[in-house]
């Protein structure tokens, strides 16, 4: 586990944009590359243009200008960050390159991870091949005893891509909801015995039309059935609220909300208003926020509409109550691609069913038609979620610093691009515990167009084992060196400190007593301090080795230091 000791941030309040950057967002030419990728592009009305995936999900973006709209949010704590400052050296050492797996899944939703056969080995669910015009068929990769996943199951051709996994008939056992091309709007899957994996065929979702997106399952009502929402992407769209009825075995609508030739996106669901009532969160294209409420047992309500920071208000997340003043929030952002600013805005009860933004962030200048995706997650398991923020070949975690009442927020972590795969493109990522540590990773997922075909690929980037120390208690050290592992003999896991007086590229690895290398540790360029890495006394392929001594060797610069430790089974 590694101690971080020096954070840099480059989050900066209430400042003004350096005047000599300028929006580099060019229209014409990313919807030039969009047609390229075998996507295609249709405008509805001056200036906004629907955009449909290979995939089938269709998304519309505004590209006009609209009026300042700021003079009711004067006092909102603003968070400022200029994206070409970001170094994201400064945060490399937070998440390591783990493996690659061949999947993603829509190219506005996330690889699903679960373990619905129950045998302690996580699956992932989404696709591995896009050959124009044809998607998918959808794939299931499993983990073996080493933790590497690999490929298991393949549903039918028809299938595209997962729109949704959850519990639909409350059995405790999780159905999983794939596109299809045989139907309009895709099918279910289901296990049909105790530790068997959702592959039988269940039923067809009754919906129609099949512009199913952003689809989310729960019990809203309360009354321990399972509630659907999801948003109907055809014209005119609509959100739509619908329960699982043991009779038909399938969903029946409940609640309808045409949104009036405005496209919604969403959803972040909880108890925002603290009234014991569920409610339902959704932006739209054209700046709207929208709150319904679970008002009685399938009964459903607007009881709240506000403005968004923006046109193309898509991204949407819950943060329960993230500065400690004992209310939950909700997140709406966008895209405002005349000024290419993205921005968010957190939302706060300020009575019954009534709302206002308390927290403002501005991404400078960072807009994309490519990838455009905002949830939380706890990643640093402190109790507070931290936001994540998927926009074009950008993955921003931002971790509130503020007070209650008072919110600031600084990069956690920072990845722009990926070197070792030039010409790639992010999808939105998975956040979970992928190596089974207690700690949460990255399942990052990316497309890389290969004319006239497209290579589709995850990377899994797990957390460095670290621990952190208080900044008041940092002095910067005055040499290199490498302590002696503890505990020594071990037989499971043993800890070891390395420390650098300067920024200097450290290695750390694991000999035999042969002289043979075993396993590389640490190989990476880092900051001055002291840092602590585990071995789990496993060698690089994860296979546990046998008992026995082995050398434990650090470098950095021209220092070079050797230690011996004994492995005890």
């Amino acid at each position: 586990m590694m101690k971080k000791i020096v954070f840099i941030s480059f989050v900066i309040l209430f400042i003004s944009i350096a005047s000599a950057q300028q929006n580099i967002f060019n229209k014409e030419a990313e919807l030039q590359r969009f047609v390229e990728r075998s996507g295609k592009v249709t405008e509805t009305a001056p200036n906004i243009y629907k955009l449909t995936y290979p995939t089938g999900e269709v998304r519309i973006f505004n590209f006009n200008s609209k009026d300042k709209m700021y003079e009711h949010l004067e006092g909102v704590d603003t968070t400022i960050i200029n994206v070409w400052e970001i170094d994201t050296t400064l945060y490399a050492y937070k998440f390591t390159f783990w493996q690659k797996v061949e999947i993603v899944n829509a190219y506005e939703g996330i690889v699903f991870v679960e373990d619905l056969n129950q045998n302690g080995f996580l699956e992932l669910y989404g696709y591995s091949e896009e050959h124009y015009p044809f998607v998918g068929p959808v794939v299931i990769f499993e983990q073996d005893a080493q933790g590497i996943f690999r490929k298991i199951y393949s549903y039918d051709s028809n299938s595209v891509f997962v729109q949704g996994i959850g519990d639909v008939d409350s059995d405790s056992d999780k159905e999983i909801h794939l596109r299809t091309n045989d139907t309009l709007n895709g099918k279910f899957y289901m296990a049909d015995s105790l530790g068997a994996l959702p592959t039988t065929f269940d039923f067809i979702f009754y919906y129609y039309p099949n512009q199913i997106q952003d689809e989310k399952f729960g019990e809203f009502d309360n009354n321990k059935i399972t509630d659907c929402t999801f948003v109907d992407g055809s014209n005119p769209s609509k959100v739509i609220i619908s329960e699982f009825r043991d009779s038909l075995n399938n969903f029946t609508t409940l609640f309808e909300l045409p949104t009036e030739g405005d496209v919604p996106s969403g959803f972040a669901i909880n108890d925002f208003d603290d009234d014991g009532k569920t409610e339902l969160v959704f932006g739209t294209a054209l700046q709207q926020v929208y709150v319904i409420e679970a008002v009685d047992t399938n009964q459903y309500s607007v009881v709240w509409q506000g403005l968004a920071p923006t046109y193309n208000a898509y991204m949407v997340a819950a943060t329960n109550d993230i500065d400690g003043n004992g209310k939950p929030e909700f997140w709406v952002g966008g895209q405002d691609f005349s000024e290419g600013i993205s921005k968010f805005w957190g939302y706060e009860a300020d009575g019954d069913n009534s709302y206002y933004p308390v927290a403002m962030i501005e991404l400078r200048y960072l807009v994309s038609l490519n990838a455009d995706y905002l949830q939380s997650a706890d990643i640093d398991n402190d109790g507070k979620e931290e936001l994540i923020i998927n926009l074009g070949n950008y993955l921003l975690i931002l971790k509130f610093n503020g007070k209650p009442n008072q919110h600031s927020y600084e990069i956690y972590y920072a990845k722009i691009d990926e070197l070792s795969q030039p010409g790639a493109n992010f999808r939105p990522v998975t956040i979970a515990d992928l190596n089974n540590d207690g700690k949460k990773d990255i399942l990052l997922p990316m497309d890389k167009y290969l004319n006239p075909n497209t290579a589709l690929f995850s990377y899994l980037l797990v957390q460095d084992t670290i621990t952190s120390v208080s900044e008041d208690d940092f002095q910067t050290p005055d040499k290199f060196d490498l302590s002696q592992n503890y505990p020594n003999p071990f037989n499971s896991t043993s800890q070891i400190k390395v420390i650098s007086k300067e920024q200097s590229n450290i290695q750390v690895v694991i000999y035999d007593i042969l002289g043979k290398e075993i396993r590389t540790l640490l190989d990476k360029e880092l900051p001055a301090g002291e840092y602590t890495i585990e071995w789990d006394g496993k060698d690089s392929n994860g296979n546990i080795l046998n008992s026995g001594i082995y050398f434990i060797r650090m470098k950095a610069s021209s220092f070079q230091k050797t230690i011996k430790s004994i492995l005890m089974k």
